[in-house]
């Protein structure tokens, strides 16, 4: 199938394209890369333990590094992950031997007008559908311990605004930190664009059920 990026959507180029699309351990032996530097995640996704490359390849000279770092996309949407594919694709076929690390994109401009931030026409990433929501997870992880210290916090700021020292000392506190609910800084996270969270009180139930406080979400 002919791919025409004057009549598709990118959904459908990218849904074409994936047909044809290289097994993962097909592409990390033409990457050359070893067995134990793959960490698969099904046929298509993999992560790289690049401390392992690093070190293979430790006594070769360094390639030479191009950094897409900032533009304004164009009306169809042509920003840095196009232009770094484009590049990508262009010293591809000028036979040289090149790879390309882009960021997960966020969930924002996954779910809004945009539709995602892979790319666009012939110069995008596949699969289309993974690589825009969630990936290897990274994300969800990089949220959860972010909002494990969250919890943490606030729920020590719960226990000593309803316990007296005495009640502390059994759960093993014992120095309070009498943390300011006015300054704290932090915020919880979420991987979306989501503004209706980004000023919220929390705590607005019970005894039990947290430290009521200005927060949000960033």
């Amino acid at each position: 199938m002919k791919l025409d990026a004057t009549k598709m959507e990118d959904w459908q180029i990218a849904e074409a394209a994936e047909e044809n699309l290289k097994p993962i351990k097909q592409l990390s032996d033409e990457l050359g890369l070893t067995d134990d530097e793959l960490l698969p995640m099904g046929r298509q996704l993999a992560k790289v333990d690049y401390i392992k490359v690093l070190d293979r390849l430790k006594g070769r000279p360094q390639g030479k590094y191009i950094d897409v770092t900032a533009i304004t996309p164009t009306p169809l949407g042509e920003g840095k992950t196009t232009t770094a594919i484009g590049l990508i694709q262009g010293l591809g076929k000028l036979n040289k031997n090149v790879v390309g690390a882009i960021r997960q994109p966020s969930g924002g401009p996954t779910f809004n007008i945009k539709g995602s931030a892979a790319g666009g026409g012939l110069a995008q990433c596949i699969p289309l559908t993974p690589f825009s929501i969630r990936l290897t997870g990274d994300i969800d992880c990089i949220t959860n311990a972010h909002n494990l210290a969250m919890v943490a916090l606030t729920s020590r700021m719960q226990h000593e605004k309803n316990y007296d020292d005495a009640r502390l000392a059994k759960s093993n506190i014992h120095k309070r930190l009498n943390i300011d609910p006015e300054n704290v800084q932090m915020k919880w996270a979420i991987d979306f664009c989501a503004q209706a969270l980004r000023n919220i009180t929390i705590g607005k139930g019970g005894k039990m059920d947290g430290f009521e406080m200005e927060s949000g979400f960033q």
